[in-house]
């Protein structure tokens, strides 16, 4: 006699994790304890909810021009919440604050680099970037597998937690 079984993947943990997804063309993995909810960019500045309701958020490449304007980057300081920049070609200095007034001010006015990444930015302090990052070739896209580094990486920095 054959058993045969099958568990739904989960990720991190067995507790629900739910991730706010600003942007149409995101993939988002199937996991048995993963929630994803779509957000309108515009969200990111008017809802006082975030922090308490997401574990993280991604957002895609096609909102990276407007989250790359300072009211944003407030916002992402102020909220001191894991965010998960989806594809970026041109690294993380866009969705940080400026140090001085002589770099580019959005995302689209800073130079390609030859590759892409998906960045996880914590926001640990207000006005420090810090977080983590997977790059790869300018013809692909980020993987279940690295996603999932990236959502431990959260996990682990116990940076994703949800209020009740």
């Amino acid at each position: 006699m054959v058993l045969w079984g099958c568990t739904e993947k989960q990720l991190i943990s067995v507790e629900t994790i739910r991730i706010g997804v600003i942007g149409d063309n995101l993939e988002q993995f199937e996991y048995s304890n993963v929630t994803y909810e779509s957000l309108k960019v515009e969200e990111l500045l008017t809802n006082d909810e975030l922090k308490t309701k997401y574990n993280f958020l991604m957002i895609s490449n096609e909102h990276f021009n407007t989250v790359s304007d300072s009211d944003y980057i407030s916002r992402f300081d102020s909220i001191q919440m894991p965010i998960l920049f989806v594809d970026s070609t041109k690294g993380w200095m866009p969705f940080i604050s400026p140090l001085n007034m002589q770099i580019p001010k959005l995302y689209n006015e800073y130079n390609d680099e030859p590759f892409k990444k998906s960045i996880v930015s914590t926001y640990e302090l207000s006005g420090v970037f810090s977080g983590v990052s997977f790059q790869y070739a300018t013809d692909e896209k980020l993987s279940q597998e690295e996603f999932e580094e990236l959502a431990t990486f959260i996990s682990d920095n116990k940076l994703a937690k949800v209020e009740s």
